[in-house]
């Protein structure tokens, strides 16, 4: 059985699917930024790349354009931070052009255009240094290029932000071409413009360039014409199909043309081939789509030919590949039509990154447009399987740093989901082999890296004493998803501000087809090591998915938390994108421990800080982690100068390299642990909390929801907070708070103080975010509390999109456990954002440690409320003990979902996440 992998919005995971073996894993992935950004022109192999990223709109008092911000350069590799090239830290500007090429010893050589729209006086930039230092680029007219957020879709190729773009890349002596007021310039390494082309038309533009950058296309008001960098021209057309349509192309070595020509309203569209002063017509549009043209090209990797997608008008989507004196050669076809939106052509020029979209539920009902990904090699049928980037897609996405060779092998890649009109933007998912994932995504849009080799971290395991009487341990439960035994590779990082090559300790497990695997007191059992602490970091042979349990003993019972393991990429901060935790600090009677983990391999410094009722409170405290090191800072509250009664939000921010962070509020009257993993930024979107309750439970508990709310923004943010019973199909109850800059709250109790209802609700929460702001952090603590006035609790943050599904997803949820000494729930809940009088359902399995199914049935909940199966094993007398998979698939709705093991004893509850799971 050959499995597919999914990933939720949003998103970052891609799947990729090599027609030798059909298999796929979600990847997940983290974000460069926390700011909507534009990638400038540039190569899509460059080791640094180019980000306009925009400043808030509500930091003034009149909205300035989208593009208003600072161009920060990024190394692709790491070994440099991001650094503010333009204007400079604390300054911001309204740029209309930005690209960047490397020179030959790598060093990036920028242009970048910025000024007044008042005036309508924009100057342009040139830096050969990286962006150290700056010249004014004489002789080029002040009048806006207006290439930044202007640029069509992206169709693939090697240039990043390219399509209609005007400015392309040049040589190494002439690094730029300009197109701007009527005429053509040529940018030399000493900031010179050079006319090369002048047409007196507004309508001239850039079109298209030759593989070395010494001859573009340029239209002017009737023809289209080749101009290379001495200023000589020759005619490629000279009649148009519609009055002033778009071009976009590429030239041979030969100087044959290939041009894809549309009408303004993309009604009409050809893709000609000129060669010789011959125009000939390989194709025409079949259907109007502003985002996606029904064809176009993209050159081969040397430019002797291209590569043409035909999709759309319910016909099967072709590939063709035309090459200058042949004949047009079709590749393949596609009879059930998948929607291709670009292809990116392998250096080897025998394959091909295929790049589709589709439509995807989300909450409220919503569709969003969703990638999708394939590598195909010359000789192969089409693609019978697309693995999804999950994100709401917008029109601009595309790859910003993308090696067609080197992925499958497990090179990161860097993605732009796109930038909203209103901010934000999609979230990229990616899915290569088997396994699931997605629950460690913090932010689902932006610029975001990902890679299709999983590597997995367990931000802490451990087998040690602990404060007021604890005793921890770790369970860990690894699952194979895979059709084949797959070999899973261990290593234990102990604490401490650095870690030598021999005081990490590593094993070698392999794992049977489809296993799942419980490894008991992980620390001691596996690893020998009778007293410490950690991460686990564990890379596969394809892709498994981790989860652990760490608790400490308390009579007769346990009390802990759940964690699922992290993509090192996932969840990572880096200096230009931090994380919070809203939840942190609980209060009175509560201590909190921070962990680090660095994932950059070269040592990372943080910057903690904290923030309450009144704003920023304390003071900061800075730590360093060695490459590849484990940090643990316990009593971080006292460190930050917090008062024990202090409630509020933790916030990390890195200076160098990248760090996957956790925080855990423990109870000191029980010891019991809250993990809180940073925060799902609420926004303009809605986010859902599956289930907040005041209720008593079996056992004698009392179960009680806190929320946490934090506002990291410098200006106020609205939310809207609304609260809908699972099973009663009332009204629901709303609560509209105002967060002051930097303020952080707790709501205790939140369901019966704030909306004085009991049992179990949905909570949805709502945040309208300015352009280029940041979002609202909200995440809740649901506990029962003892009769000593003492807390067991497990964290409830809101679903992120990779935890919901709709008709054909499949939501896996690892790490419960059939034994008589807990009891499993699974909770369900619908996200339509009002009741109606239909039913929403979904089959739940359950399957073994060898993955054979042993319980499915259906449930059926109500529209927009939920339902909890209390104590699902026993209820269903099934036959089962160990370490088990559920599996929960949506038939009709929009369906969330999550589990909790709890102790008979403790009434501790653990957390298990969901991850969208493989499609078969």
């Amino acid at each position: 059985m050959a499995h597919r992998r999914s990933l939720l919005f949003a998103v970052a995971a891609v799947v990729f699917a090599l027609s030798a073996a059909v298999q796929a894993r979600v990847i997940s992935y983290a974000p460069y930024t926390d700011r909507t950004a534009y990638p400038a022109h540039q190569a899509r192999t460059n080791r640094h790349f180019l980000l306009l990223e925009a400043a808030s709109w509500s930091s003034f008092s009149a909205p300035p354009a989208a593009t208003y911000g600072q161009l920060v350069l990024y190394d692709f590799e790491g070994a440099e931070e991001p650094k503010v090239v333009f204007p400079v830290e604390t300054q911001y500007a309204i740029f209309t052009a930005a690209a960047i090429r490397e020179a030959d010893d790598g060093t990036p050589v920028i242009f970048a255009q910025a000024g007044n729209p008042a005036d309508n006086v924009y100057k342009s930039y040139l830096s050969i240094d990286g962006g150290k230092s700056w010249k004014q680029v004489a002789d080029l007219p002040t009048t806006a290029i207006g290439q930044l957020g202007t640029t069509g879709s992206d169709n693939g190729g090697p240039f990043a932000s390219y399509r209609y773009s005007q400015i392309r890349i040049g040589t190494s002596d002439l690094p730029f071409v300009v197109a701007t007021n009527g005429a053509v310039y040529s940018i030399s390494m000493t900031g010179a413009a050079r006319k090369i082309f002048e047409s007196g038309a507004p309508a001239t533009a850039l079109s298209g360039r030759n593989a070395n950058g010494t001859k573009f296309l340029v239209r002017t008001s009737s023809q289209l014409v080749i101009v290379d960098l001495d200023g000589k021209t020759s005619t490629v057309l000279n009649s148009f199909i519609s009055p002033q349509p778009a071009f976009e192309g590429f030239i041979t070595p030969d100087d044959s043309v290939y041009v894809d020509e549309r009408s303004s309203n993309s009604a009409i569209g050809k893709l000609w081939f000129v060669q010789n002063g011959s125009r000939s017509e390989l194709f025409s549009i079949r259907w109007a789509d502003t985002a996606t043209p029904s064809v176009f090209a993209v050159p081969a990797i040397d430019y002797r030919g291209a590569w043409i997608i035909q999709r759309g008008g319910g016909q099967p989507t072709v590939l063709y590949r035309h090459t200058p004196g042949h004949e047009i050669e079709t590749m393949w076809q596609d009879i059930t039509a998948p929607d291709v939106e670009a292809l990116h052509a392998g250096s080897s020029g025998d394959k091909l990154l295929i790049q589709v979209h589709r439509p995807r539920p989300a909450v409220d009902q919503r569709v969003f447009r969703d990638p999708a990904l394939a590598i195909w090699h010359i000789g192969d049928p089409a693609p019978r399987v697309y693995d999804e980037l999950f994100m709401n897609e917008q029109w601009n996405k595309g790859f910003v740093h993308l090696d067609v060779e080197k992925i499958a092998g497990g090179e990161p890649f860097v993605f732009d989901s796109g930038a909203a009109p209103m901010g934000g933007g999609g979230g990229v998912i990616v899915s290569p082999p088997t396994s699931g994932g997605g629950s460690d995504v913090t932010q689902e849009w932006g610029v975001v890296r990902a890679s299709l080799k999983q590597q997995l971290v367990l931000p802490t395991v451990g087998r040690t004493k602990g404060a007021f009487g604890s005793d921890w341990s770790s369970d860990v439960i690894i699952q194979n998803p895979s059709d084949s035994a797959q070999r899973v590779v261990l290593k234990f990082v102990p604490d401490g501000h650095s870690t030598s090559a021999t005081d990490a300790k590593e094993l070698t497990l392999t794992l049977g087809a489809q296993e799942i695997r419980m490894i008991t007191d992980i620390v001691g059992s596996s690893f020998g090591i009778q007293s410490g602490i950690g991460a686990l970091f564990i890379t596969p042979e394809e892709g498994v998915t981790v989860t652990s349990r760490t608790y400490s003993k308390a009579g007769a019972g346990t009390f802990g938390f759940g964690m699922n393991a992290i993509d090192v990429l996932a969840a990572a901060a880096s200096p230009r994108f931090p994380v919070s935790f809203s939840g942190a600090f609980p209060g009175t009677n509560f201590r909190t421990n921070v962990t680090i983990t660095d994932t950059s391999g070269r040592g990372t410094e943080v910057t903690l800080s904290a923030s309450g009722i009144d704003g920023i409170m304390g003071s900061d405290v800075s730590i360093s982690t060695g490459a590849n090191g484990h940090q643990q800072i316990n009593f971080i509250g006292a460190s930050l100068g917090l008062f024990p009664y202090e409630t509020g939000a933790l916030v990390l921010r890195p200076a160098r390299g990248t760090a996957v962070t956790a925080a855990f509020a423990i109870d000191n009257r029980t010891n019991d642990s809250t993990y809180f993993p940073p925060d799902l930024p609420s926004s303009s979107m809605v986010r859902v909390i599956p289930a907040i309750g005041h209720l008593d439970g079996a056992n004698n508990s009392r179960f009680r929801s806190d929320l946490y709310l934090f506002n990291p923004s410098d200006q106020p943010r609205v939310v809207t907070l609304e609260a809908k019973a699972w099973d009663i199909p009332e009204s629901p109850g709303f609560l509209q708070l105002t967060l002051l800059p930097n303020e952080a709250r707790t709501i205790r109790d939140v369901l019966y103080t704030a909306f004085g209802k009991t049992g179990i609700a949905r909570l949805r929460i709502t945040s309208q975010v300015p352009f280029g702001g940041s979002g609202v952090r909200v995440t809740s603590r649901t506990y029962n509390v003892d009769s000593n006035g003492g807390t067991y609790g497990f964290l409830m943050a809101p679903l992120n999109n990779f935890q919901i599904g709709g008709s054909g997803d499949t939501l896996e949820i690892l790490g419960a456990i059939a034994d008589p000494k807990y009891r499993t729930n699974i909770g369900l809940v619908e996200m339509n954002p009002w009741p109606t009088n239909q039913t929403a359902t979904a089959k739940v399995e359950i399957l073994d440690a060898s993955s054979k199914t042993v319980d499915s049935f259906t449930v059926n909940l109500p529209v927009a409320g939920g339902t909890q199966l209390n104590d699902v094993f026993r209820a269903r007398a099934i036959n089962v003990s160990g370490p088990v998979l559920i599996r929960v698939t949506p038939t009709n709705g929009v369906i969330g979902a999550y589990a909790t093991t709890t102790d008979n004893v403790t009434n501790d509850s653990s957390y298990l996440a969901a991850n969208l799971a493989a499609k078969e």
